[in-house]
């Protein structure tokens, strides 16, 4: 999927180049709002004028971003992706975040203890080129606030995150001139959409019908539609500048 090794060896080239140049990128850990049970915090990316990085579908090409938290103590980390934007270039299809974006992540620890919270932080950034990037950051998250500023941020990027939605009434796959392709029934017009699977499959930006209420998307990347079939797909949607995201099983 997102023809992986085309991209990897892409990065791989890029990445000695690149190495002597300043890092397009910074990412740290903001925020420390604790809930009684919970803490939330945030993963900040911050990328160079006219570098974008990935969402966890990364579009035809790219990396999914990998977190490997480390905390002081048992804990569970859940990490939540705001939703995404589309860019298309010479390289085709990219899906995830120009500027800047702020990963919402909740901390429940086992035992109400402050913590020390570690993270390595494996993505990669794009502009001309792709490069691999790896980053470290750490936070110390006690029930003292000590950063309500990040807190805030935090807090107001979870906003951004997509909520349950119900505008696609019905999935199918059929074909089109040749081409396999995912149609969506439609409540209404989306601004976009992005479709994943457990499969290889990559479902291209959608085409809509004139009254918005059809989407059509071309699969590439799967050699046999049929792995398709029975498949549970997470549909996400932007309405109103608005993300949603729903389930649905195909038939």
């Amino acid at each position: 999927m997102w023809k992986c090794l085309v991209a990897a060896l892409s990065l791989a080239l890029a990445a000695s180049a690149a190495a002597a140049d300043d890092k397009p990128y910074r990412v740290s850990l903001i925020g420390d709002g604790f809930d009684g049970n919970s803490w939330h915090t945030g993963v900040l990316v911050e990328l160079a004028p006219g570098w974008k990085t990935y969402w966890r579908m990364p579009g035809e090409s790219g990396i999914p971003p990998e977190f490997t938290w480390m905390p002081s103590r048992p804990a569970v980390v859940e990490v939540q992706f705001p939703t995404p934007a589309r860019h298309v270039d010479k390289s085709g299809e990219a899906v995830g975040y120009e500027t800047q974006v702020l990963f919402p992540v909740t901390v429940t620890p086992e035992q109400p203890q402050s913590l020390d919270l570690k993270l390595d932080l494996f993505f990669a950034v794009c502009k001309d080129v792709c490069i691999p990037a790896q980053a470290q950051a750490s936070i110390t998250l006690g029930t003292d606030q000590r950063d309500p500023l990040g807190s805030l941020r935090a807090e107001t990027a979870r906003a951004s995150v997509p909520g349950a939605g119900d505008a696609v009434t019905a999935a199918e796959i059929v074909s089109d001139g040749g081409k396999t392709v995912l149609k969506l029934a439609l409540k209404e017009r989306p601004e976009d959409i992005f479709v994943e699977s457990t499969t290889s499959a990559y479902f291209r930006a959608p085409v809509l019908s004139d009254d918005g209420r059809e989407a059509r998307l071309i699969i590439d990347s799967l050699s046999d539609p049929r792995k398709l079939k029975g498949q549970n797909i997470t549909i996400t949607y932007v309405i109103g500048g608005k993300g949603h995201e729903q389930t649905l099983t195909l038939p």
